[in-house]
């Protein structure tokens, strides 16, 4: 496996815990210092991205930063809600790089109970739909299947949980991209409304 797909599977973490370390080390402070912050780490990240890409494929690099833009916009929102509703900083890191981490391990942990729930009662269009939203939300699986072409739930690994005896959708990059900006762009204005909802 070339740096660039490694170093591409790590930066949804990297960016889960990078991005919000900078909104916390610049809270209270006016709003260019946090937007210089915040894009000092993206464009940080996505420039690594970019040099690693030339060992292996320099047109994936561009899906790749996509998702990672619309992932950092949906794991700043999360944290500005909860600087919203007066968390400590502290707490609003922490929850928005613990969503990165869900985000990222989605078929580790409710994978095996979705295939438990389908051994006993649910029929075969809720699995595909739950399997296949798993993978839509999980950075990891997207940027495997429709960025790389790499079936996961076929490698050993994950064909030990059984998932792939069932049937799931095709992650792509452009609809899970949208969806994390949509869900980041509610959720900025959600955090608009609570600071003037609890104003002093």
């Amino acid at each position: 496996m070339s740096s660039f797909r490694v170093l591409a599977y790590l930066s949804p973490l990297l960016l889960g815990i990078a991005l919000p370390t900078a909104l916390a080390y610049t809270s209270g402070r006016p709003l260019k210092h946090r937007l210089i912050a915040s894009a000092s780490v993206t464009v940080g990240l996505l420039a690594l991205l970019l040099l690693a890409s030339f060992g292996e494929s320099p047109r994936a690099w561009f899906p790749v930063a996509v998702l990672l833009l619309s992932l950092g916009l949906f794991l700043a929102g999360i944290f500005l809600v909860a600087e919203s509703a007066r968390a400590p900083r502290e707490v609003c890191q922490g929850l928005a790089a613990l969503t990165a981490c869900l985000l990222m391990s989605t078929l580790f942990w409710i994978g095996p109970i979705i295939r438990s729930l389908a051994e006993r009662s649910s029929g075969p269009d809720t699995v595909y739909r739950r399997i296949t939203f798993l993978m839509d939300v999980n950075p990891f699986f997207v940027m495997a299947h429709s960025i790389f072409d790499t079936d996961l739930l076929h490698t050993p690994f994950f064909y030990r949980m059984g998932l792939a005896d069932y049937a799931s959708g095709t992650p792509s990059w452009g609809p899970s991209s949208a969806g994390f900006a949509v869900a980041g762009l509610v959720l900025a204005a959600v955090a608009t409304g609570l600071r003037r909802v609890l104003k002093p």
